[in-house]
């Protein structure tokens, strides 16, 4: 059996991080280094880190990037395929309850107590955290955060960059959109066009602007 190379952790300032570590050590899967990008790093673990604008040369190994939010997540990937870095295969806790028949994406992160109903596909970089279920032949794009505790319900698409907070719900048989937001404790029961911020329950279209990503501000990840 040919034994799967070591991670790096890209991002290591992200808060979400130290979940990174645990389940890759829950998982056998060793961490060969963390990398921080913008600021100092949050791991606690042990992972070795080394700084961003210190690498020199070819580094070995396969990219997990570390972040919650969607764009965060994307930028910190490219960053590491500029360095030659591949993704990853998608890091999934052991407690997690997967179909027997799962279409999986890489780059992504699957934390403690997830449960995925048959018939889903999961694009790549997507991130489920601690918790969440995602019911039968649902469909979640490429780098998509799921919060803690949420719930989507059966046959539900999410569309790219979107952000689910905790403990939100996703009713059955609707369509979300592309870079949505939807806050934490919202219960959805129609389908959100792309862009949209969503907050209530009932749930309903709020106004609000995007979150800018912070990759590149001092201090920040």
């Amino acid at each position: 059996m040919t034994q799967n190379p070591d991670l790096i952790l890209f991002g290591v300032r992200a808060p979400l991080v130290v979940d990174y570590e645990m389940v890759a050590q829950r998982s056998e899967r060793p961490i060969a280094y963390g990398v921080s990008v913008a600021g100092a790093p949050r791991v606690m673990f042990g992972t070795k880190v080394i700084d961003l604008a210190h690498i020199e040369g070819e580094i070995v190994g396969v990219v997990l990037p570390c972040a919650f939010g969607p764009v965060r997540r994307h930028e910190l990937a490219k960053l590491a395929m500029e360095l030659n870095l591949t993704l990853a295969e998608t890091l999934i806790d052991p407690s997690a309850i997967l179909p027997p028949r799962l279409r999986l994406g890489a780059g992504g992160f699957i934390n403690a107590g997830v449960i995925l109903g048959a018939g889903c596909m999961i694009g790549g970089g997507v991130l489920l955290n601690r918790s969440a279920s995602i019911g039968h032949h649902c469909v979640l794009e490429d780098w998509v955060s799921v919060g803690p505790g949420t719930i989507i319900s059966g046959n539900v698409r999410v569309g790219a960059y979107t952000m689910i907070g905790a403990g939100a719900i996703l009713q059955s048989d609707i369509r979300v959109g592309t870079n949505v937001r939807i806050a934490a404790g919202s219960v959805v029961r129609k389908s959100v066009p792309d862009g949209a911020i969503v907050s209530g329950n009932p749930g309903k279209i709020v106004p609000g602007r995007p979150v800018p990503s912070t990759l590149r501000r001092k201090g920040a990840e």
